[in-house]
């Protein structure tokens, strides 16, 4: 249970926040929850009918007080303490349904709410505005006086099948505002909210027992809350429906002994987690959600996981150097550490659906809040490359930068879709987490997550110019850090002309062709390179492909000047002579993925002499 503990601890170090409006979901209160209302209805306090307003969704978040089984409820009849759907708080909302069963259902959702409200109005933790909701709600009018304001529709004295800000009528949530009250809004009263907390703890009468959390005795929850993440509102984290199945049967006598949470405890934990879910959760996947969370316990600001230069990215896009880029590094990181004391933690949790009802956590670590900062370095100095970006005025810059977790794995194993490189949301969810892992964790980059975004760079035609880059980008990365954690120290982040390494020399000679081809094409000619066509096959047989692709290069040398053909030929001729060394035997086996590194970075010598070129051209004239 060190996960609950320490959310219980999160919610106690917070709890001066608990029912303040904030960005996200509110740190809720206990017996409290955050719905989203889609109706608001004005009274007064002798509890007449002021008036209606439509929520906006920017608005609609709520805070309602809730009991234990209405806070979890699912298909059963259990009312909320005081704002509900409809069919609960509206008396008169069966008459305006022809279905009898659906009618019947509708008076006994309203019968349990009013009976629910009449016990806390007649309890010594009353209040004026539970009073006057009650006034008005026993007089078993609200369904007229929402048609009368326009507000709902009805035909022949029935409901029309319509919606109010994407809900359907019976499942429209109400809250209330009562006119001549400070705060009037019943979700913002903090003397309701603890009118409420102390009517609750009062009504209370379940089995007590030492709560696991706490290690105090509390009343043991039965039903714990729901909605911690909205992608998967009905999924619980912990649950005890199953008492003919083996859910503890053969190792403990009863459920309680298995779990045993007290309701303070269970709400205090939950309502921090859906809380930092809404407030700072990062998720993988479309649909089929994971969310990943990264929070200090005391409430202190923490650095996300793939938000680098959240302290100090303010300037202007324009090329970034290695030096500069760990320059950057380094006072990001430092700023968010002077945040924390030398003791204070940082908490990393994964959360999912395994089914539509069940939560379960994927990932859990804690660590020092220095040991976190250590460990991302680690990752961010070493996994790097230099990727093409564009200003505002789609003008191109080269900058380094790390690839963000998401962007690894669609490069990986993503496929082209329109003008993106997209994958399923079960391959997103799996292989981010693992990625993840090696992040926090300080563990080697995974050798197939490597090779797999090898194998695409090495495909070029299957994708768009754009995608093309960003692949070959982000794979160059992947290969330095698998480099880096497998030879300490070696880095590739510049041209080595003395590297002998085969796969290496293979990759330059590559761009070499690759240039050289292109360098006698038009303006307007956008059709590819031969030693882009062959790509894949050189990768698998290169010394025949090469020779291939020679032949293929001497119609290109006839259109060169005498300065360009010397100067390719020789570049050609240099490569050649450091691959003789390798031995005959050795030449044409396959390439491994050094190979992308040679290449990309002789790719980029070429544009630094295209660029000096330019440069000498300006100054020229």
């Amino acid at each position: 249970m060190a996960w609950m503990n320490t959310l219980y601890k999160t919610y106690e170090s917070n709890k001066e926040m608990a029912g303040k409006p904030t960005q996200g979901a509110p740190l809720s209160l206990v017996a409290h929850m955050t719905a989203n209302a889609q109706i608001e209805i004005w009274i007064d306090l002798n509890g007449e009918f002021r008036g209606v307003y439509s929520i906006p969704k920017e608005d609609a978040k709520t805070i309602i007080p809730v009991t234990e089984s209405s806070a979890s409820r699912s298909s059963g009849v259990a009312p909320y303490a005081l704002c509900d759907m409809l069919p609960y708080v509206a008396g008169d909302f069966g008459g305006y349904i022809s279905s009898q069963k659906e009618k019947k259902k509708a008076e006994e959702k309203f019968e349990k709410y009013l009976s629910a409200l009449k016990d806390w109005v007649d309890s010594p933790f009353t209040h004026p505005k539970v009073q006057a909701v009650y006034a008005y709600t026993a007089k078993r009018q609200m369904t007229q006086d929402l048609i009368k304001s326009t507000l709902l529709e009805a035909e022949n004295g029935e409901l029309l099948n319509k919606k109010i800000n994407g809900s359907v009528y019976e499942k429209a949530l109400v809250r209330f505002r009562v006119l001549g009250t400070q705060p009037d809004a019943v979700w913002e009263d903090e003397s309701l909210f603890q009118s409420y907390i102390k009517y609750y703890a009062s009504y209370q009468s379940g089995e007590k027992d030492i709560c696991f959390v706490t290690g105090e005795i509390d009343v043991i929850s039965v039903n714990h809350p729901k909605g911690i993440v909205a992608a998967n509102y009905g999924a619980k984290l912990i649950s005890s429906n199953d008492k003919t199945n083996y859910t503890f049967r053969g190792r403990f006598t009863t459920s309680g002994e298995a779990c045993a949470v007290g309701y303070e405890a269970t709400q205090k934990a939950h309502s921090a987690l859906t809380w930092l879910a809404a407030r700072q959760g990062v998720t993988a996947g479309m649909q089929n959600k994971r969310t990943y969370i990264c929070w200090n316990p005391n409430g202190k600001e923490v650095m996300q996981l793939e938000d680098p230069f959240g302290l100090v990215d303010d300037d202007a896009p324009r090329s970034y150097t290695e030096e500069e880029y760990k320059k950057r590094l380094i006072q990001t990181l430092q700023g968010y550490r002077n945040l924390l004391d030398n003791n204070d933690d940082i908490v990393v949790i994964a959360l999912d659906a395994a089914t539509t009802g069940r939560l379960s956590i994927t990932y859990y670590n804690e660590l020092k809040g220095s040991d976190y900062y250590d460990r991302l370095a680690a990752w961010y100095s070493t996994c790097r490359w230099y990727f093409t970006r564009f200003t505002n005025e789609k003008k191109p810059y080269i900058e380094v930068r790390t690839p963000p977790s998401r962007l690894i794995v669609r490069c990986a194993f993503g496929t082209e879709q329109g003008n993106f490189i997209e994958t399923s949301d079960e391959v997103m969810k799996e292989q981010s987490q693992r990625i993840l892992h090696c992040m926090v964790d300080r563990q080697p980059l995974p050798r197939d997550i490597m090779h797999a975004a090898v194998r695409r760079a090495s495909t070029p035609l299957a994708y768009s110019i754009g995608n093309r880059e960003r692949l070959l980008s982000t794979a160059c990365a992947l290969v330095a850090k698998y480099h880096h954690d497998k030879y300490e120290g070696v880095s590739y982040m510049a041209i080595d002309y003395e590297n002998t390494d085969r796969s290496y020399l293979f990759g330059r000679l590559l761009a070499v062709l690759e240039q050289a081809e292109h360098s006698t094409f038009s303006r307007e000619e956008t059709r590819e390179t031969n030693a882009i066509r062959l790509q894949s096959a050189y990768v698998n047989h290169p010394m025949s492909t090469w020779q291939i692709l020679e032949e293929k290069l001497n119609p290109y040398f006839q259109r060169m000047t005498p300065g360009s053909k010397h100067f390719y030929k020789g570049l050609i001729e240099n490569i050649t002579e450091k691959l003789s060394e390798s031995g005959t035997e050795q030449l044409n086996r396959p390439l491994n993925e050094l190979y992308l590194i040679g290449y990309y970075l002789q790719r980029a010598e070429f544009r630094k002499y295209k660029l000096n070129e330019n440069s000498d051209n300006k100054e020229a004239k």
